[in-house]
């Protein structure tokens, strides 16, 4: 393509944000087919891809939308009814949208789209209603561009003014923009500059006209187009602001086999942002930027450190060190906050797939959204895309009943299925949670056997909350039969290892016929990891902040072996794992009462350590050789400018048992 590649990339990224909402207004428009306000912003859609493809030359591009905006033409005008095949239908168009769009951004055209999808779309777009007629005042006012008057002509004739500026490429400049709230509700101003330099005309135009300068100028017919609808009036809603699915009044028809609730169901309308107040930047250079700024923290603790013999003896050095820390924290701060998007962002293409898979499997679904605004790192966004994914069809598959078998056991016939985002503290937990028949620890165990995962022995001896866990190993699935959606054995454990990637834990809550609760925890940002420091005999090592519970005083008196492992009573009523690193890693148990030990509390069991450093911030770096090893998340460069090593506490503990309540 011969395209400007920064504008390319543009409307891309643009296109990309189109095509969400699209998908997240054809799902409203399924729970609420009487919506004028969602087909609008529906219509709107297709219609600026339509024009932007068009500015670009992807002439298969415009085809596409091209034929999907009569289809709408045909919802607004209802003469064709809003059901579940047109709905389908919809989706499938979006989809081919999207593969158009990954073409577009590797800088090639795209392809058509699949002849036999595109003969479905031109069939329901062509369906006529014989009792019905455009009115005549709007067909009067509708005219091809070419007709309608120019120049001085225009100033006169009092309809459309807007003057065509042909550029060096030979390409139409028109300018347009939202008219001011004196004039009429729904109008549009066109604008653009002659040749010649002369002042510019404008001019208040209808919706109707205004769609109709957008198809003269970007509709054009490519070789296997469908001519589009002769009259096509646009509502004067199409001017109004988008709502939220989850806003819409619920359909009284009967319910579509899968609903979305949201608890906030209320969206900002898509003029709030004006262009002086949003700017787009490639993510790479945020990460630059947010790298650069890391090391700024790891110089800023180095020099904390380097001053701290000499900075109480200088005052003013003393508040420079101040002053430069918290300039140093407020920058880190900032930053930071510009990484963050709302999980809104990640849970937007889940309803598409609940609909999907549980119209296919044939149960009933109630999608339900909570803390859709909480923020989270954009490299945990990204990340966690396929995976939460996978727990949502896994939970669909695996968890929720049938209808029929629902009602035999006393449930609603309509599931739930909800999806959370909540903050603790420094952390971000998202939980995927469903009330269906929960998990059978028994049934796990016996599965793990028959595919040898684990001996029969080891079966015995694993805890429900073990036999859970084997629902991540590879190639563990419960389902004798490979079916579209499960029984391959894979998915569950690269669930576990995006969690672990991201520096964050992975938790299973269920219980036999009620239901699962999956939760993952991960850290507010990526960038920074505050870390507490520790010495195992001669070597320092690190471990994130956030793991840790407490420092205790570790007494040999609490220790106990139960069924070969090691166990602490670090209260009254809390019994846990106790992990000995310098067995761990040095393959030489620390000797209790005879070597100096201190007591990491952590959310994994209890870790002992020769002495606890302190606390700092830091960047983690990756190191190629640690990638074999699965102690360790990476290493960071301390205060004193020595390379430290920071270890992974949930894989250091995976042999260990689940903290316990409870003294058994």
């Amino acid at each position: 393509m011969s395209m400007d590649p920064d504008i390319l990339r543009d409307y891309v990224s643009e296109a990309r944000e189109l095509l969400e909402q699209a998908q997240s207004d054809a799902l409203a428009l399924e729970c609420a087919p009487d919506s004028d306000a969602v087909l609008a912003s529906l219509f709107r859609a297709f219609h600026t891809l339509k024009g932007g493809a068009g500015f670009l030359d992807a002439d298969a591009l415009v085809e596409w939308t091209h034929h999907l905006e009569d289809l709408l033409d045909k919802l607004r005008s209802h003469v064709l009814p809003v059901t579940p095949t047109t709905i389908d239908v919809i989706l499938k168009g979006l989809d081919v949208i999207q593969c158009m769009l990954d073409e577009l951004g590797r800088g090639v055209y795209p392809n058509p789209g699949p002849s036999d999808l595109g003969q479905r779309i031109c069939a329901l777009a062509s369906v006529e209603d014989v009792h019905t007629s455009p009115p005549e005042s709007a067909s009067e006012n509708v005219r091809p561009i070419a007709e309608q008057p120019t120049g001085v002509e225009s100033a006169e004739s009092g309809t459309l003014q807007a003057w065509q500026k042909l550029k060096p490429d030979g390409k139409v400049g028109v300018y347009v923009e939202r008219v001011s709230e004196g004039k009429d509700k729904g109008a549009v101003c066109v604008e653009s500059a002659s040749k010649a330099g002369d002042d510019a005309a404008s001019d208040t135009i209808s919706d109707e006209e205004f769609e109709q300068v957008l198809d003269a100028l970007y509709g054009h017919k490519a070789p296997g187009v469908v001519p589009p609808a002769e009259r096509r009036v646009m509502d004067s809603q199409v001017a109004s602001t988008a709502v939220l699915p989850g806003a819409l009044p619920q359909a009284t028809a009967p319910a579509p086999v899968t609903s979305v609730a949201a608890v906030k169901t209320e969206r900002p309308s898509s003029t709030s942002e004006t262009p002086e107040s949003t700017l787009r930047v490639e993510s790479a250079r945020l990460d630059s930027v947010m790298n650069q700024v890391g090391e700024l923290v790891l110089l800023r603790n180095r020099f904390l450190s380097a001053m701290q013999t000499t900075i109480g003896e200088h005052e003013d050095l003393a508040r420079i060190a101040r002053e430069m820390d918290l300039t140093v924290n407020d920058m880190q701060s900032t930053v930071m906050r510009l990484r963050m998007q709302p999980c809104k962002r990640l849970f937007q293409q889940l309803p598409r797939v609940v609909r999907d898979v549980s119209r296919q499997l044939g149960k009933r679904v109630n999608l339900q959204f909570v803390g859709e605004d909480v923020e989270i790192d954009k490299k945990v966004v990204d990340a966690l895309s396929a995976p939460l994914i996978h727990l949502v069809r896994n939970s669909l598959d695996h968890g929720i009943e049938t209808p029929a078998d629902r009602v035999m056991l006393g449930k609603n016939e309509i599931a739930t299925l909800r999806i959370s985002a909540v903050h603790l503290g420094d952390k971000v937990r998202i939980e995927v949670s469903d009330d269906g028949n929960g998990i059978d620890a028994q049934q796990v165990k016996q599965k793990a056997v028959e595919k040898g995962l684990i001996g029969q022995e080891e079966a015995a001896r694993l805890t429900e909350s073990d036999a859970i866990d084997l629902i991540f190993r590879p190639g563990f699935s419960t389902n004798d039969v490979v079916t579209e959606y499960s029984g391959r054995g894979v998915g569950m454990d690269v669930v576990k290892k995006t969690t672990q990637s991201l520096r964050g834990r992975l938790d299973v809550h269920t219980n036999l016929g009620t239901g699962t609760t999956i939760a993952m925890e991960f850290p507010l940002t990526l960038a920074v990891l505050p870390v507490l420091y520790l010495r195992l005999r001669r070597d320092v090592y690190a471990i994130p902040i956030s793991s840790v519970s407490s420092l205790i005083d570790v007494d040999p008196q609490r220790l106990y072996q139960v069924q070969g492992r090691a166990l602490y009573q670090a209260g009254p009523e809390q019994i846990v794992p106790f992990v000995d690193l310098g067995e761990i890693l040095h393959q030489r148990p620390i000797q209790l009462g005879t070597e100096p030990t201190d007591g990491i509390l952590t959310e994994r069991g209890l870790l002992v350590v020769s002495e606890v450093l302190g606390n700092e911030d830091s960047v983690v770096k990756p190191i190629d050789f640690l990638s074999e090893s699965h102690w360790y998340q990476g290493a960071t460069l301390s205060g004193k400018g020595e390379v430290v090593l920071i270890l992974d506490i949930a894989n250091l503990k995976h042999s260990q048992a689940e903290p316990k309540r409870g003294v058994a």
